[in-house]
């Protein structure tokens, strides 16, 4: 496949050219339906207001809302004439808002009205008033305070926007140009600002869906949030591009709205985390045949059990799903599986590399290339990150001179250049002098058929270095001792790293796209076990 040289606004032109009367954007929650004429023309106004009032290409624009239909309207608006989406967690503390702000020199703020909509405005107003770059606050409502802009003005002004002036700027737009600031989730420090343009996020897109087999036919289930990266480039604009149905069912993740939305929008792709995607199949509305017209997606954030991949491709039918690994800085997707892979292949490796991408397996000391089935650090090439925003030093450490960047993961990759992810370089347990990879026990938990979810992790121990704790989380009305769990690690991992405490939860500290904490629970298991 060849390489796009174009804007994303220019590709959607074509693309709504195309398909004017398809299904492009479903939000059953708010009872919206737009088609990609529909939805090209509300792009259209979106675009037209910013430019009123005042933001030019090349100016940063802040996203903090959840998954409302505005926000990619505003991400597309302000796509298409040049400027710089900055999305932010619904989710994220003041402290957190304030920094991404003002590192970023945001020049305006979207919010949503909804639950939160008092703390956000709060929150903006104050922002406003301390980040000398912030001038404008946009609204997602109807009305809004006087100070502030709601959608409707903005919507408004786009229709008195001079249409010459918008088709002369988004004709300028360049596909290297900035398009959004994604920034990291800033668990080991400050987060970095990933600077990422049209190019990558055009391709990346591109070859992902055509290694998935996604076209103009499917209907994509989108719950994830936008603020991340899975969200609004894996599955929206991704699908988007190809001239497929976003089905949205939901503004926050609400396990009953989105099996409402898969059987009444007849989905057939589906993507989520596994903790997501077990949260859908164990819920008590689930049925079987409701999902009959899914058969592609992904399973992506986190390693997937063999249990919860062999239920979805072998019990429920979603045959063609992949697992697939990426990272915001190498503008999404590294590698995927193959929807014909096996069972097996998808839940113990990440695929191969997209054909856009180099990878390569390093020693992480030397930086030397390793030969196949090696464990060693996990580099990618191939449509990166511009820059870490205004961070030059941690963009040398990220991309080496040679144009790699490297990752911080563990893995293994066989002479079919199938690669295995064994850890995070961070999440390596060493206890006693002995590496332990909480993949592996956590594999050997799920074979246990009372399990849902595990989460093996270490925390700090004076003795030892760190000690082992596993987490578990059991599928509903059922039960499992204690000292079972332990005994059945105990036959299938080496003694010397089995974990020494075990505990039943409700569930796990998680981020707002879905991810487990695992420093949080380093951090509760510390203070548990060292009163114990």
């Amino acid at each position: 496949m060849d390489y796009i040289h174009k804007s994303i606004g220019h590709v959607l032109e074509s693309i709504a050219d195309r398909y004017p009367s398809r299904d492009a954007l479903v939000h059953t929650e708010e009872g919206i339906r737009y088609s990609y004429k529909r939805l090209l023309n509300h792009i259209d106004r979106v675009a037209g207001g910013f430019l009123k009032y005042g933001i030019q290409p090349g100016d940063k624009v802040a996203l903090w809302a959840s998954n409302v239909s505005a926000w990619l309207l505003a991400l597309l608006g302000l796509t298409k004439i040049g400027g710089v989406t900055v999305p932010i967690d619904p989710a994220a503390p003041k402290e957190n808002v304030f920094f991404i702000l003002e590192q970023s020199e945001t020049r305006g703020l979207i919010i949503a009205e909804g639950n939160n909509e008092e703390r956000f405005k709060k929150v903006a107003i104050e922002a406003r008033k301390k980040i000398d770059t912030l001038k404008n606050i946009y609204v997602i409502s109807d009305s809004t305070d006087t100070d502030m802009i709601c959608w409707s003005e903005l919507m408004a002004a786009g229709d008195d926007a001079d249409k010459e002036t918008l088709i002369e700027i988004a004709t300028k737009v360049n596909p290297k140009d900035p398009v959004a600031i994604m920034y990291t989730s800033g668990t080991t420090g400050q987060p970095k600002g990933v600077v990422l343009d049209h190019l990558g996020l055009i391709n990346k897109s591109m070859f992902a869906t055509e290694r998935q087999g996604i076209n103009s036919d499917d209907r994509l289930c989108l719950f994830f949030p936008l603020f991340h990266m899975f969200g609004n480039t894996c599955i929206a604009l991704a699908g988007l591009l190809r001239g497929a149905a976003l089905i949205m069912p939901c503004r926050i993740f609400d396990p009953l709205k989105i099996l409402n939305a898969i059987a009444d929008e007849t989905c057939t792709a589906i993507y989520g985390s596994p903790s997501m995607l077990i949260s859908l199949v164990d819920h008590p509305a689930f049925q079987r045949k409701e999902w009959g017209s899914l058969k592609k997606g992904i399973i992506g954030g986190a390693p997937c059990p063999i249990e919860l991949m062999r239920r979805i491709v072998e019990d429920i039918g979603v045959s063609n799903i992949t697992v697939a690994y990426g990272i915001t800085e190498a503008s999404s997707w590294i590698t995927m599986t193959h929807p014909n892979d096996t069972v097996n292949l998808r839940v113990s490796t990440i695929g191969t590399a997209l054909a856009c991408n180099e990878v390569k397996i390093v020693d992480p000391v030397t930086g030397n290339a390793l030969p196949p089935n090696q464990q060693g650090e996990l580099c990618t090439r191939g449509f990166l990150m511009k820059e870490y925003y205004k961070r030059p030093a941690a963009t040398t450490a990220a991309i080496d001179h040679n144009g790699w960047f490297h990752t911080g993961d563990l893995g293994i990759m066989d002479e079919q250049g199938y690669v295995g992810i064994t850890g995070r370089l961070k999440d390596v347990i060493v206890r006693d002098g002995i590496d332990i990879y909480p993949v592996e026990v956590e594999e050997a938990i799920y074979m246990l058929a009372e399990v849902s979810e595990v989460q093996v992790f270490g925390f700090p121990d004076p003795k030892r270095g760190q000690e082992v704790a596993a987490w578990i989380k059991l599928k509903e009305g059922r039960h499992l001792p204690l000292d079972s769990i332990a005994a059945h690690v105990l036959r299938l991992i080496p003694a010397e790293k089995v974990p020494n405490y075990y505990k039943i939860v409700s569930g796990f500290p998680m981020t707002g796209s879905g991810k487990v904490q695992k420093f949080k629970m380093a951090e509760m298991a510390e203070k548990e076990y060292s009163q114990g």
